[in-house]
């Protein structure tokens, strides 16, 4: 039985979370999701992360730093201490240089800026891996339909019968490894 695909995409995202984590000392790092002007920690980088590192009024902090937060947003997020916390957001498109040419962000925030980036590669392969599986899905219903047909149809001889469902099966578990795959 395949794992289910949000699953999957949990364990990818919580890797990346781990390598940032690592990059960080240790430090606890979340992904928070922005929804409707309430934040919500999806994942962290630890199992069970310490309650300080999940109960932050992230959407309060980002309304107040970048004002406007785009519904359904995703954000990394460490404290380093109770009055120091980072946020990156979750993007696919790289942040412009400084206009100075001089970097004044922190090694930390620059790490969750990769992270950020790291995410959001993801969530864009995540997509189209999604649509693909879908006509995958579609094409598998198809050919079990298909199967079905030749199984029940009368006018064929045993040999040609035989030929066409070699030939489906064969179709179906390149489907299947496909699926497997995604």
């Amino acid at each position: 039985m395949r794992d289910s695909a949000p699953h999957r995409l949990t364990e990818r995202r919580q890797a990346i979370l781990r390598q940032t984590s690592a990059a960080l000392r240790g430090r606890v790092v979340t992904l928070w999701r922005v929804a409707r002007d309430l934040a919500v920690a999806e994942v962290a980088s630890r199992p069970n992360p310490p309650l300080d590192a999940i109960e932050l009024d992230v959407a309060a902090v980002l309304r107040t730093w970048v004002g406007a937060v785009g519904d359904k947003s995703l954000w990394v997020v460490c404290r380093f201490d109770p009055s120091r916390l980072h946020v990156a957001r979750v993007r696919s498109d790289v942040p412009a240089p400084p206009p100075t040419g001089i970097e004044r962000r922190s090694p930390e925030r620059l790490i969750l800026e990769l992270a950020g980036l790291s995410l959001g590669g993801l969530e864009r392969i995540w997509a189209v891996a999604d649509q693909a599986t879908g006509y995958l899905c579609g094409a598998l219903a198809l050919l079990d339909a298909c199967l079905e047909r030749v199984r029940q149809a009368q006018g064929l001889t045993a040999t040609s019968r035989a030929r066409l469902l070699a030939d489906l099966a064969v179709i179906e578990d390149a489907i299947e490894g496909a699926l497997d795959a995604a």
